[in-house]
């Protein structure tokens, strides 16, 4: 018997967290596009799910919207 895996759906709560955060903060895609060297189209389609965000990239946006990790994952489901 094959257990579901919830990692799609964590993933996409992970980039609306991710959304929710950056809009909350007033900081447009361009700004982070930059920060983590990927150009603004790019970064888009990591928001709209078309490409994989990394962890590393992942640890590099959280430091622009200045929240830990572990502050970033609570409520996280």
């Amino acid at each position: 018997m094959k257990i579901k895996s919830n990692a799609k759906s964590n993933y996409f709560a992970i980039l609306k967290k991710i959304i929710a955060t950056r809009t909350q903060k007033d900081i447009t895609q361009i700004t982070v596009a930059k920060h983590i060297n990927i150009g603004e189209s790019g970064y888009f389609k990591i928001e709209k799910g078309k490409s994989k965000l990394d962890l590393e990239r992942l640890f590099e946006i959280l430091e622009l919207l200045e929240i830990s990790p572990e502050e970033f994952f609570k409520g996280v489901k």
